[in-house]
């Protein structure tokens, strides 16, 4: 390597190790002349000691420890450490205004999210929420529970429905006569003198099974109420009422139905009332629309006819949501009644009369397009669902109507094995009086029997 130049050293040329030591020693205690200068009193003395440590070496007596170095010491050490001790001070109280800055924003936030949590517990229990602290139900089943008098203004449906038909429909083109009628809504037997519409009802679908009409409704909405009229012989009433309430088989066959739940049953005890949260799927480009509706249905054992009513109404437990469209506007009712007057044998008719609002102004050619296929597809969606709700019972329901269902089936299974029982018995007893004993071994003997005794045999 090259040689530092004389401007460049910092050392001279000929100094050696002492000299060195000497130099940055006598630096230092220059620097701190005022120190050293209290510390030895003259500089005489100071002069003295420092020759005296230069000549032996002994360069750790300058940091020996004396009684005014030791103090000075001390002094420099608290020094320091209040020094750390402000910037260790300084550093946690940053530290801890992040931590409660940070702190704050997250419980705002909480606490915003806190008080919405609030506000919709509020307007979801609203006024009832203190009847319901102290167990007292929240919906008033006194104000909204369907009468009797309401299911009592149905009775005379499959009346009405009669004068209907006669009224918008060819008799002798009447679809629901044959079992291969035609779909199609124009007279085909030349009759054209009969009136199409009814009390404003105008024929709007025409199948072998089912009949469907339709009118504006009177509240000016611009919307339908629909009347159908359907036979099928194939499934008994029974089934029929089950396979509607019971909510649980629902969700297996009715992929429409996104959310359905049970909200409150009637504590009035043989109402057959509940309050039922429905959630139905709509295409993409609208949002779902649910409901809130009590729903009720009778049994008239008199008049052998089932009447199913639907209405809607508000409950606590399920208050409106911002993502979906509460129809507040719907009801319906069905009545129910079989061929032949047994509820247990497949064959029944049914009129169902319902209207609901969806709350959208949607063209009345996409509207009836819907509806068209969307109530006969539910419909045979239905009539199929009641045909395996035996199974279904049998396999894995759990309400009351499927063990009364499995119930009977064992009753009826039980029935079967004592009337084959008795069968035998009823043989065997005629077969001791026509053939005695005898005539029995006799009969094994010979031969030329005819093959009598084989067919005894086997009775």
């Amino acid at each position: 390597m090259y040689p530092r130049g004389p401007t460049q050293s910092i050392l001279p040329l000929n100094s050696n190790l002492k000299n060195v030591f000497k130099t940055l020693i006598q630096k230092q205690f220059l620097k701190y002349d005022c120190t050293f200068r209290q510390k030895f009193k003259h500089l005489q003395d100071f002069n003295r000691r420092f020759q005296d440590i230069i000549k032996t070496r002994q360069f750790y007596k300058v940091f020996l420890e004396d009684n005014a170095a030791r103090s000075n010491r001390r002094d420099v050490f608290k020094v320091w450490m209040h020094h750390c001790e402000c910037v260790l001070a300084q550093r946690m109280r940053r530290c801890q205004q992040m931590f409660t800055l940070y702190s704050k924003w997250w419980e705002k936030k909480a606490f915003e999210e806190l008080i919405k949590k609030m506000r919709q517990n509020i307007t979801k229990r609203s006024k009832d929420f203190a009847l319901g602290t102290v167990g007292i139900s929240a919906y008033n089943w006194d104000k909204y529970r369907i009468q009797d008098e309401e299911i009592r203004k149905n009775e005379q449906e499959f009346e009405y429905v009669r004068i209907l038909k006669e009224s918008t429909i060819c008799l002798a083109c009447d679809t629901t006569k044959t079992p291969n009628g035609t779909s199609s809504h124009i007279c085909e037997c030349g009759h054209t003198q009969i009136p199409k519409t009814y009390d404003d009802w105008v024929l709007f679908i025409e199948k072998p099974d089912l009949v469907i009409w339709r009118r504006l409704h009177h509240s000016g909405s611009g919307q339908y109420e629909y009347k159908v009229y359907g036979t099928y012989n194939d499934v008994s009433a029974e089934d029929f009422l089950n396979v509607q309430v019971d909510i649980d088989y629902r969700r297996k066959w009715d992929k429409s139905a996104v959310i359905l739940e049970h909200a409150e049953s009637d504590p009035l005890k043989n109402s057959n009332s509940d309050v039922i949260y429905w959630e139905l799927l709509w295409p993409r480009l609208f949002v779902n629309r649910d409901y809130v509706f009590n729903r009720r249905y009778l049994i008239d054992n008199t008049l052998n006819t089932i009447f199913i009513l639907n209405r809607s109404t508000e409950h606590p437990k399920f208050p409106k949501y911002a993502e979906k469209y509460r129809i507040d506007d719907y009801w319906s009712c069905m009545v129910i009644k079989p061929y032949e007057g047994d509820m247990t044998r497949p064959g029944i008719q049914f009129v169902l009369t319902y209207y609901d609002n969806p709350g959208v102004s949607i063209p009345s050619s996409v509207t009836t397009w819907v509806a068209m296929r969307a109530m006969p597809e539910f419909l045979e969606k239905l009539r199929e669902a009641t045909k395996h709700y035996k199974n279904y019972c049998l396999k894995e329901g759990t309400t009351k109507a499927c063990n009364a269902v499995v119930a009977a089936e064992r009753a009826a299974e039980a029935q079967r094995q004592k009337d084959k029982l008795d069968y035998c018995s009823y043989f065997r007893e005629v077969k001791s009086i026509l053939m005695p004993e005898n005539e029995e071994q006799n009969a094994r003997g010979n031969e030329n029997a005819s093959g009598i005794y084989v067919v005894w045999k086997y009775v």
